[in-house]
């Protein structure tokens, strides 16, 4: 939330060095909602020192146990995460078929 609020209050300075004279916005709520996206908690990676999956979503030191989720990439984009973490889940799910 801290964040969010920095983001915006930096936002409306570079809209008024930008020649803007009027600004608008809302202040993000303080708790989780449905209309965010939650990402990262579970990141890929081949290190599991620094990632919780490899790179096709299995846990390390699970063989059986798979994440399919948002949580698997870093950070979101600037839109609705939904096709990319259907594809994600698609390709992992590929994965392991041929598995």
């Amino acid at each position: 939330m801290r964040t969010a609020a920095f983001m915006g209050e930096r936002a409306e300075e570079w809209l008024r060095a930008a020649g803007a004279t009027r600004t608008w916005g809302k202040q993000p709520r303080q708790q989780l909602s449905a209309g965010q996206h939650q990402a990262g908690t579970c990141r890929m990676g081949d290190d599991p020192h620094s990632s919780v999956t490899d790179r096709w979503g299995r846990v390390h030191g699970h063989d059986n146990l798979y994440v399919a989720d948002g949580s698997l990439h870093v950070t979101n984009g600037g839109f609705n995460p939904v096709l990319t973490i259907l594809a994600l889940a698609f390709r992992n799910a590929e994965h392991l078929a041929q598995a």
